[in-house]
């Protein structure tokens, strides 16, 4: 095989062989500055982010290496960064904890096992070009699970605040528990924390461009360095091991994967989510297309090479993401510089984590959950549709009362249901004709428009489906009834009627055949193909007949004004003066 067709081999299924093809000396300077900062800035974060999954310090390093190795191989993003995330931690760890018996090695494997799964779950969707069903994820659903997961997320480290023990992973009864152990608190770590947590608040205010928790565990560790405080009784991370991880094949117990399949099907589609959006965001940014299903793949790689190195799982970082744009940074090998940085962490420098105090992971964790919140959302929403405000307020109840992984299945089910409520009850409208041009709308009431006298427009905003046939159905068949004076000709404006399927179809053929017994027309304006051929297979286009087809409402309300002009002069009714 020659070494074009080698490369256009594999750059087929490896997006990142065919951007090093085209790659050029003078982006590698960009590459590596934005590979470089976005490393130095991860590596505070994904420590803290072990700490929502219930694990070691060090198995952050280990998911955020193979994230961004795992990613940058499969994915057609040239800027997005993979790594832990404060949500998907937060999800995979209520997910392991209450199967975990308390075990640490068992969290690990749990772990492991979680980021296989959804890693699979991704693979699996990808596979089956699934790449849209991230959009069942709707916005209203995406704030709820923000607000209750921020929520969360800042219960789960008020036990490090306090310096206190915490129980259970629900909202509540985390609440309640650092509620009755407050004369406990451990007033050296309380006050120290308070102090990390308005560096980090004055610092986005500020100084934005400074990274706030690289900032702050700089300066606890300098603090546990020179103020000794782990004499003061403030808890530290401790020794961690150093070197490239084990590779390692978790062998968990069936039971085990069908308690975790849940929560990995909901890391599954918020990772995609996210993720994609945040690659087009970026692409469009700088000029170039991404490819859904490429990402699933991407998504789904970083996801299992995270599980096979002892890691949790993984999602797409839109802050480590922004600082590879801002730095400069042009393709995938910036992600690969990152992963050579965490290399040379894991190697040299892993003793600086154990002089960090756990309240520093705690005062960042908090930090992110407030900067998650999405109440400006929530007040946008509760202007533009009271019952998606009511979905989104619904799902954060629902992940504060149930718990992560509930909250997030239930926020799922809603957003279908209020698809399937929305295809069932379609938007319609009777049109009416404006007094300026003539021409048939939906009018708003301000509008000067008329009714033809005997003529009934209507508009159906949708395909006309077995869901919602029925409900079609006795809508036309009301407004005839309800009209004055009487229906002689029923238009429909059938523009938006896309598809029909055969359920639909066999009840439009009712409809007609019980108004045209009733001395009803029925007349078709504006039909789309998928339309028109639906209605020849049920046979009802011959029976309605080509005359009563119209190109527009406009014409088709001319020909009845015709035929009335023409009925009245056959019976010697003189036209009014």
């Amino acid at each position: 095989m020659k070494a074009g067709t080698l490369f256009s081999f594999l750059g087929s299924g490896l997006p990142l062989i065919a951007t090093l093809r085209g790659y050029r000396l003078a982006w590698l300077g960009k590459d590596s500055i934005a590979g470089l900062s976005a490393c130095i800035v991860s590596i505070p974060s994904v420590i803290a982010y072990a700490e929502l999954v219930h694990l070691p310090a060090i198995t952050g390093l280990y998911a955020a290496l193979a994230a961004a190795i795992g990613y940058a191989l499969f994915s057609s993003s040239r800027h997005v960064i993979a790594g832990p995330d404060a949500a998907i931690g937060l999800l995979a760890g209520s997910a392991i904890l209450p199967l975990s018996g308390g075990d640490p090695a068992r969290m690990v494997v749990l772990a492991a096992v979680l980021s296989i799964l959804s890693g699979i779950v991704l693979l699996l969707a990808a596979r089956l070009k699934l790449g849209v069903i991230a959009d069942l994820l709707s916005r209203p659903v995406l704030i709820g699970y923000l607000n209750g997961a921020s929520l969360v997320l800042i219960a789960t480290q008020l036990g490090k605040m306090f310096g206190i023990k915490t129980e259970g992973e629900e909202f509540f009864q985390i609440v309640y528990t650092v509620f009755q152990k407050l004369p406990q608190t451990h007033l050296a770590t309380f006050f120290f924390g308070v102090l990390l947590v308005a560096m980090l608040v004055a610092l986005a205010r500020w100084l934005p461009r400074v990274p706030g928790a690289l900032a702050v565990c700089a300066v606890a560790i300098l603090a546990t360095f020179f103020l000794d405080l782990g004499s003061y009784g403030i808890a530290l991370v401790g020794e961690v091991p150093s070197g490239f991880p084990q590779l390692t094949i978790p062998i968990p117990e069936w039971s085990d994967v069908a308690a975790l399949a849940p929560a990995a099907v909901a890391i599954a589609f918020l990772a995609f989510s996210d993720g994609i959006l945040l690659a087009q965001t970026f692409a469009e940014k700088n000029g170039y297309e991404v490819n859904p299903n490429r990402e699933l793949v991407a998504l789904g790689s970083a996801n299992i090479l995270a599980g096979l190195w002892q890691g949790f799982p993984v999602s797409a970082s839109q802050s480590r993401t922004s600082i590879v744009d801002s730095s400069g940074g042009k393709t995938q090998l910036a992600q690969l510089i990152l992963a050579g940085g965490l290399l040379l962490f894991l190697f040299f420098l892993t003793g600086l984590i154990a002089l960090l105090p756990k309240v520093a992971l705690g005062a960042i964790l908090i930090v992110t959950a407030i900067g998650m919140v999405e109440m400006a959302s929530l007040k946008g929403l509760y202007k533009i549709d009271r019952v998606e405000c009511g979905i989104a307020l619904g799902v954060t109840a629902a992940i504060l009362l149930a718990g992560v992984v509930p909250g997030i299945i239930l926020g799922l089910l809603l957003s279908l249901t209020t698809v399937l409520v929305q295809v069932s009850r379609p938007r319609d409208a009777v049109l009416r004709r404006l007094r300026s041009d003539g021409k048939f709308h939906d009018c708003l009431e301000d509008e000067e428009a008329e009714s033809v006298p005997g003529v009934l427009v209507y508009r159906l905003y949708a395909p006309l489906i077995f869901a919602n046939a029925r409900h079609v159905v006795n809508r036309l068949r009301a407004l005839v009834d309800e009209a004055e004076p009487p229906v002689k000709w029923l238009v429909i404006d059938a523009q938006a009627i896309h598809d029909m399927d055969v359920t639909a179809a066999q009840r439009f053929v009712e409809l007609h055949r019980e108004l045209v017994a009733r001395g009803v027309d029925v007349k078709i304006a504006d039909a789309p193909r998928p339309f028109r051929e639906e209605l020849a297979r049920v046979g009802l286009s011959e029976e309605i007949g080509g005359a009563d087809f119209y190109v527009s409402v406009k014409q088709a309300t001319q020909a009845f004004e015709r035929h009335v002009v023409s009925s009245d002069e056959e019976s010697g009714i003189a036209p009014p003066a």
